[in-house]
């Protein structure tokens, strides 16, 4: 009995807290996300309030500790944690090898590298975000996944700071890439990308960079050749700054070239995002899905 009035308390509090006719009424304008009215009895059945989000910064706050920090950055997303978790994504195919790095580095303690989140994963979607309830019905489902890999009282950064454009209705997009140039600005920047991500690109993000050059990895399942790309990265001195843009196997590369001494940024998609931006691009649903999907 006293069990019960203690989830009774708690479902008060919730409920208190939250105006689940508000989220009722959004949810039914996204008619395939049935899975977060089913799941929502559950959280708050299961004593909502002692969930725990990480602690994970902003975008903005993210750039701001990589322009005033030698921190190096790799992000995390849906895809490595589908990868972890023994599936494979549409540029990737999964690998045990590949999954294992990829926990390594999720789970890494180096006060040198910050580890991105998705920011939006743990929170309601905000007014001003693009496609808005994808990332937290996908983060419901999958939350027993994300949870393992995360480590308490830890500080994160934001995964969508490489996706702003892509992300967001409304955004300070002129500070932000102005930003983000400055992060390049004056530095030896060594590109390692997909031989794809630069085809379409009219915009250099990197145009302020003192020197830039470009190793390029394969669009898909460029784990596969990770050891000629390390060859190929080692002949560049450790004063250049290497960039990546090459999905998870980008990741895997760049933790072992910040264990040997590198600054390491994994900017994903923030090349085809300044892009979009530059161009005015109508980010509509499908633009989106064109967005993310493997470059052609």
């Amino acid at each position: 009995m006293r069990y019960s009035l203690k989830i009774f308390i708690n479902n008060i509090r919730y409920l208190a807290r939250y105006n689940l006719k508000e989220i009722d009424s959004k949810i039914q304008s996204f008619p395939n996300l049935s899975n977060f009215a089913d799941l929502l009895p559950n959280e708050i059945k299961n004593d909502f309030d002692k969930i725990q989000p990480p602690i994970v910064k902003t975008s903005f706050e993210t750039l701001q500790i990589l322009l005033e920090t030698q921190k190096s950055f790799i992000r995390f997303g849906d895809g490595e944690y589908i990868l972890m978790n023994g599936g494979s994504i549409g540029f990737q195919k999964y690998d045990a090898n590949l999954a294992r790095a990829l926990e390594t580095i999720i789970t890494s303690e180096d006060e040198n590298l910050l580890i991105g989140l998705g920011y939006n994963y743990f929170r309601m979607p905000p007014d001003n975000a693009r496609s808005p309830w994808f990332k937290y019905t996908w983060v419901m489902k999958n939350y027993p996944i994300i949870k393992k890999y995360l480590i308490p009282n830890k500080e994160y950064g934001a995964t969508e700071l490489s996706q702003i454009y892509a992300g967001y209705k409304d955004y300070d997009f002129k500070a932000h890439y102005a930003g983000l140039k400055k992060l390049f600005a004056d530095k030896k920047i060594l590109l390692v990308c997909g031989d794809k991500v630069l085809a379409n690109v009219q915009y250099n993000l990197f145009e302020e960079a003192q020197e830039i050059a470009t190793i390029y990895g394969a669009t898909k399942h460029a784990y596969e050749s990770i050891g000629v790309l390390k060859e190929e990265i080692l002949k560049f001195p450790k004063d250049w700054v290497l960039v990546f843009a090459l999905g998870p196997a980008g990741k895997v590369l760049g933790y072992e070239m910040f264990k040997l001494g590198y600054r390491v940024l994994d900017i994903g998609h923030s090349i085809k995002d300044y892009d979009a931006y530059k161009r005015k691009l109508r980010m509509d649903r499908e633009e989106i899905s064109k967005f993310f999907a493997p470059d052609e």
